[in-house]
C-alpha cells in the first residue's frame, strides 16, 4: 500500500495522544555510546519487527541526543524494565540528566560490562543488543531499526508498562 500524504491530517496531536493512552506499552530504556558519551533514554515504542532476520525497532523524537550516539556507534541496547523500576524510567525520561556515567548513577548503575555500544542496566528483566540497520524519517520522529545480535531474559519479574498516562504493571487474567 502506498500513501501520498496529499490529504491533510484532521486528527490533532492531543486527540491522537488521548486515544494512544488507551493502549498499554512496555517500558524500556535504550542505551548507546561509550565512555563519557554514553546515554540512555526511556522508550515505550519498542517492538520486534521480524524473526527472520531478527529485527527490532523503536521511535525517537527528531533531535533526541541518543540518535547521534546510535549513528556514531552503529549500535544500541534495549533494556526491558521491571515493574519496580518506574524510578529508573522517570530518570531516563528526564532530558536534563547528565551525559556519561553521571546519567547512570541514579539508575542503579550499569550491570556488568557494556554490550556493543550501550549498557544492560542492573535490574532489567531482559535486553536486546542491536546493530543499527537504518533510521526511517516519520513525521516529527525517526524510527530506529536494528538487527538483533544478542538478547536474553535476565530474571523473572512483571514488566513495567505505560497506560493511561501512568506507569503500571500487568497481572494475569483469572481463568474462566
Amino acid at each position: 500500500m502506498r500513501t501520498t500524504g496529499a490529504e491533510p491530517a484532521t486528527v490533532t496531536a492531543s486527540e491522537l495522544r488521548a486515544a494512544a493512552r488507551c493502549l498499554p506499552a512496555g517500558v524500556t530504556v535504550v542505551t548507546s555510546g561509550s565512555g563519557s558519551s554514553v546515554h540512555g533514554m526511556t522508550v515505550s515504542s519498542f517492538t520486534t519487527l521480524s524473526l527472520a532476520p531478527p529485527l527490532a525497532s523503536f521511535s525517537v523524537k527528531e533531535g533526541a541526543r541518543i540518535r547521534g550516539l546510535i549513528e556514531e556507534s552503529g549500535a544500541f541496547v534495549v533494556n526491558v524494565l521491571a515493574a519496580e523500576q518506574a524510578p529508573v524510567a522517570r530518570w531516563f525520561a528526564d532530558s536534563e540528566r547528565p551525559m556519561g556515567a553521571g546519567g547512570f548513577a541514579r539508575a542503579a548503575g550499569p550491570a556488568d560490562a557494556p554490550f556493543a555500544a550501550g549498557f544492560v542496566l542492573a535490574g532489567a528483566i531482559g535486553y536486546f543488543t542491536c546493530r543499527l540497520v537504518r533510521f526511517v524519517e516519520a513525521g516529527d520522529h525517526v524510527i530506529a531499526i536494528g538487527a538483533v545480535e544478542r538478547c536474553g531474559t535476565l530474571r523473572d519479574a512483571p514488566p513495567l508498562v505505560f497506560e493511561g498516562g501512568a506507569f503500571r504493571t500487568v497481572r494475569p487474567v483469572p481463568p474462566d
